[in-house]
């Protein structure tokens, strides 16, 4: 996309967001999503606070008071809903990616030659913290799939609809988006295989296990007939992220799962047991559609520190001495016995 400088009077911050925005046309729609979410916050806090119009004009001492109320203000941009996630103090992360992306907005108008400089350019962004992984356990999946085997009974479409998409969640690990846009072109005629486009438009080959391909065979002799979309509701028409959020929320609710999160604990859930069963680091990157090792480590973390809560179980010193499993053990406790 061609895009032309505007003049001085003509850049405002409105306008450099909207010129930003038309030239991320092709970016998929959660992504687009996550920058206008992030910069409609940018520039509510910029009319709020009374800056400067002309987007040439923001300074660096803007852009870290933007920052600062992020990381230190609650009910944040004149919400009073006290549902809302950003009722609560900011995460690092979400500091992090407001920060991110202002300054891929100002590094995009630099480098367009909207502005002669970049007031982001020596702008240093804390860590975004490393979130813990929180898998569903094996008793969440179990209730899960169970609860679906029992809707049905009553409800014989929507009970196998919905165990073919929560055995595809665990078997595949795949994201909401890359499940929720699987197209029946894209799967194999053995349903062995699914092409899923993941993160930055990428197009990868996810294996489908027996039990998942089971699943979603049955699943395919009873959905609606007519287009190319995966996932149907009653009425045939098509199953959206949202629906499929709202899916899993449901049954969560019903099988009185504790924790946060909703598919993408699938998600954690099947990287984590991939790991403890043996397989390798490298193997899982390419399954979940990862450019590098460092995303999956957190994985590998996970898994170790559960070994090690483990062995702790297993080799409590205090425990071994009390209950009698110390009996290799000399009497003074210094070496072993002759």
């Amino acid at each position: 996309m061609v895009t032309i400088p505007r003049t001085n009077t003509q850049l405002t911050l409105r306008n450099l967001i909207g010129d930003f925005l038309l030239s991320r046309q092709h970016l998929r729609p959660s992504t687009l999503l996550f920058y206008r979410t992030y910069l409609h916050n940018f520039e509510w806090y910029a009319q709020t606070n009374g800056w400067p119009r002309e987007a040439g004009d923001i300074t660096r001492d803007h852009i870290r008071a933007f920052l600062s109320y992020v990381s230190t203000e609650r009910n944040r941009w004149g919400y009073t809903d006290i549902s809302r996630s950003s009722s609560r103090y900011a995460s690092p992360a979400t500091v992090h990616h407001h920060g991110r992306v202002v300054k891929i907005l100002f590094n995009w108008a630099e480098e367009e030659e909207y502005l002669e400089r970049n007031p982001t350019q020596r702008l240093k962004l804390g860590s975004p913290g490393q979130k813990e992984v929180e898998p569903y356990t094996d008793k969440d999946v179990y209730a899960l799939l169970q609860l679906c085997e029992d809707d049905a009974r009553f409800h014989r479409y929507i009970g196998i609809r919905n165990k073919a998409i929560i055995s595809l969640f665990i078997a595949t690990g795949l994201r909401l988006s890359e499940l929720a846009g699987i197209r029946l072109s894209e799967l194999d005629p053995g349903l062995k295989q699914v092409r899923v486009m993941g993160k930055g438009a990428k197009m990868r080959v996810v294996p489908i296990g027996g039990e998942a391909r089971k699943a979603l065979k049955h699943y395919l002799e009873i959905r609606p007939r007519g287009g190319d979309e995966l996932w149907k509701n009653a009425d045939g028409l098509e199953l959206t992220p949202r629906g499929i959020q709202m899916v899993v929320r449901r049954l969560k609710e019903r099988a009185k799962i504790e924790g946060g999160g909703g598919p993408h604990r699938f998600r954690h859930y099947f990287a984590t047991r991939y790991l403890e069963n043996g397989g390798d680091l490298n193997t899982l990157r390419l399954l979940l559609g990862h450019s590098t090792l460092y995303m999956v480590l957190k994985y590998s973390r996970y898994v170790d520190i559960q070994k090690a809560l483990a062995g702790h179980q297993q080799f409590d010193p205090l425990d071994r001495l009390l209950r009698g499993d110390n009996r290799n053990r000399g009497d003074d406790g210094w070496g072993w016995r002759g």
